[in-house]
């Protein structure tokens, strides 16, 4: 079809919802997510990252699964029969149970003028009796073994229900309180974008259509690493004796190339 598209009762041009609609550049997300699309789209100006989990990953190339020791782990990695594609990690059904999937390198890193954004959407059968977390982080040991040095993430401690956006230099770092306050069995998106200019954005989107509703959004200045390559990773943790799941559907961080 020829654009401009035309409307079949007038002459009036029919609206181009994704790409020229002004309503995408209104919010802080969208002006992020438009960057994201075009770094997707030319691999020369971009490095990028997505599983969309449609089979079980690939955890002898793409990413290590780690299980603390002294714990039972995972009781299951799977591929559920679930739209779009939606892995499981199960665990198994001691406290302190856990399993978590990290990129097997250091892959990514926070430099001045070479912005990044990641995302992920999620949800937790029991969102209070759970350990969580999502992000970068320095090393390839995980988070539950002991939280590295180094690190930009999302966090839930078991016990409550609130997320939490927590980021580190050198052990020193900020705990900032997203007030969002999960709830089991409920699909969440959420997301940073490191502007490449001293500022890293956060974001907890609310599952559904466009518009997207932004539930919680903050900012941090300090304590943002970047003398130290990151990989990127995921993990649930039982908080009590009985096995939890956590859903994901998908993961994806895209950068612009890096020139170092």
């Amino acid at each position: 079809m020829e654009y401009p598209k035309v409307l079949d009762n007038d002459d009036a041009h029919q609206p181009e919802l994704l790409w020229r609609d002004f309503r995408m550049h209104n919010l802080h997300i969208q002006h992020d997510k438009m960057l994201y699309l075009k770094d997707v789209i030319d691999i020369i100006d971009a490095h990028r990252f997505v599983d969309d989990f449609c089979n079980l990953p690939d955890v002898t190339y793409e990413w290590d699964l780690l299980e603390s020791p002294g714990t039972s782990g995972v009781d299951a990695i799977a591929c559920a029969d679930e739209v779009n594609g939606v892995l499981e990690l199960v665990t198994e059904g001691d406290d302190d149970d856990n399993g978590e999937l990290v990129q097997q390198c250091e892959c990514w890193k926070l430099v001045d003028c070479y912005p990044l954004y990641t995302e992920l959407r999620f949800k937790l059968s029991d969102a209070e009796q759970t350990d969580f977390w999502f992000g970068l982080i320095t090393g390839t040991a995980g988070w539950f073994a002991g939280p590295p040095n180094d690190y930009v993430v999302f966090n839930k401690d078991d016990g409550d229900n609130n997320l939490d956006f927590v980021n580190a230099t050198n052990a020193a770092g900020n705990d900032t309180d997203t007030g969002i306050d999960l709830v089991d069995d409920t699909w969440y998106r959420i997301a940073f974008h490191w502007d490449g200019d001293g500022t890293i954005r956060w974001f907890v989107i609310q599952d559904g259509d466009f518009p997207q509703t932004i539930l919680a959004t903050g900012t941090v200045t300090t304590s943002i690493v970047q003398d130290e390559e990151l990989t990127l990773g995921f993990g649930i943790q039982a908080g009590e004796a009985a096995a939890k799941t956590l859903s994901v559907d998908y993961i994806k961080c895209v950068q612009m190339r890096v020139i170092e």
